[in-house]
């Protein structure tokens, strides 16, 4: 599975009021080539819509200032651009209210791998050429199961499987590779607890605590010290949360 050139000059527009879910969808789909546009509320988005024509808007149905799914019917997003609701809400009835707006729909945490499959079949349904045209030169573009890299390291989304940087496989459970994972679609910038626990939780918080993410950190950070006794990869922002080095550090 290859998207090859197929979102090059493409546009996104990412409709969220929280400022690191945002980062984390842009920052991936930047890195997979596409021209990512950022709004926080409907105010903006009406603005974004007007002044930069989009390819596709990725809207978040709980806005500050006003409910996406009425937002989306009043401007016909869906009959004019190509839309993906992204919500917590994962009921049938909030599924359903999203289809008959026109829109796919994802639930938070957000799947990476599948946001950008849905984004590539999406707009390969739209038939439409990117809007406005934009040049581009030679661009290297990887397909969605492309695997992360940092570090010498190799985070394998479509497996859900990490290497160290001499190949060998790294058996991780569930939770420590959702934590990697998102830490590696944010770096080198920080993730907070807050969402690591949401990524962990399945949507239930009451179920886990941030005890359970430090935990699970400490964990993966022993697991992934190299017997060269370099240490792991993972550095804890104060304040904030924890971070995956960048390849220059």
């Amino acid at each position: 599975m290859s998207v090859g050139s197929e979102l090059v000059g493409r546009t996104v527009l990412v409709v969220e009021d929280s400022p690191e879910t945002q980062d984390l969808i842009a920052t991936y789909l930047e890195h997979q080539g596409l021209r990512v546009l950022r709004a926080a509320n409907g105010a903006e988005l009406t603005e974004r819509i007007a002044q930069d024509r989009p390819d596709l808007v990725l809207l978040d149905i709980n806005l500050p200032d006003c409910d996406g799914l009425a937002l989306a019917e009043r401007l016909r997003l869906g009959e004019t651009v190509p839309l993906i609701f992204v919500t917590g809400r994962d009921s049938p009835t909030d599924r359903i209210a999203g289809l008959s707006h026109g829109g796919d729909y994802v639930t938070k945490p957000v799947d990476l791998l599948e946001l950008l499959i849905r984004i590539r079949n999406l707009l390969r349904r739209s038939g439409a050429s990117p809007n406005p045209p934009a040049p581009v030169e030679s661009v290297a573009v990887p397909s969605p199961d492309a695997p992360l890299t940092f570090r010498g390291w190799r985070l394998d989304l479509v497996r859900r499987a990490l290497f160290r940087p001499d190949g060998s496989y790294l058996a991780l459970t569930t939770g420590e590779f959702n934590i990697l994972a998102a830490l590696a679609a944010m770096r080198p910038n920080p993730v907070s607890r807050e969402y690591l626990l949401d990524v962990i939780s399945n949507r239930d918080p009451r179920s886990i605590s941030e005890h359970t993410v430090d935990t699970l950190i400490t964990r993966l950070r022993r697991k992934m010290r190299l017997d060269d006794g370099a240490a792991s990869p993972i550095v804890t922002v104060r304040g904030v949360g924890y971070a995956l080095e960048s390849d220059e550090s």
